[in-house]
């Protein structure tokens, strides 16, 4: 049967109180240590992750920013150009028209000069013809429709 010593009982305690202390010292503590140097590492990998990810964010907003600017002042640019553009069109129909007005009263002012000028020959070659006629009837003839028909063939 089974022969229960208590010498042996409190060798096995000290047997294990032994083992317990050696490994406390030469096993547990080095794992610990192995394990909060890892936990440290982990924290600071989380740390320097959230660090970048701010980083990145910031970098993000200022790229946004620069974004924005770049498309205001291109839209500045954009209605500057479209402003002078439509000065320049203004100018240029002013211009034009003011051009359009002055051949236009060139051309009245010619069409009036040649009108006084036809006008001016008429009166002369009237007042000619009507001299002739009169000289005509004053030296005797009688006949002065065939002095204007003769008159009116020979022009």
């Amino acid at each position: 049967m089974l022969n229960i010593d208590p010498f042996t009982i409190l060798w096995t305690l000290i047997d294990l109180l032994i083992l317990y202390v050696l490994m406390k010292k030469f096993l547990f503590k080095p794992v610990n240590n192995i394990l909060d140097s890892r936990a440290k590492a982990v924290q600071d990998a989380q740390e320097e992750a959230r660090q970048e990810r701010e980083q990145a964010q910031q970098l993000k907003s200022e790229y946004e920013q620069k974004l924005s600017d770049a498309r205001s002042q291109a839209q500045q640019i954009l209605d500057q150009a479209k402003a002078q553009s439509e000065e320049l069109y203004q100018k240029t129909v002013g211009d034009a028209q003011a051009e359009a007005r002055r051949i236009v009263d060139e051309g009245s002012e010619r069409s009036r000069r040649d009108r006084q000028a036809m006008l001016s020959g008429v009166r002369q070659e009237l007042a000619s013809l009507v001299t002739e006629a009169a000289a005509k009837v004053v030296s005797g003839g009688d006949d002065v429709d065939a002095f204007l028909r003769e008159e009116g063939q020979g022009k």
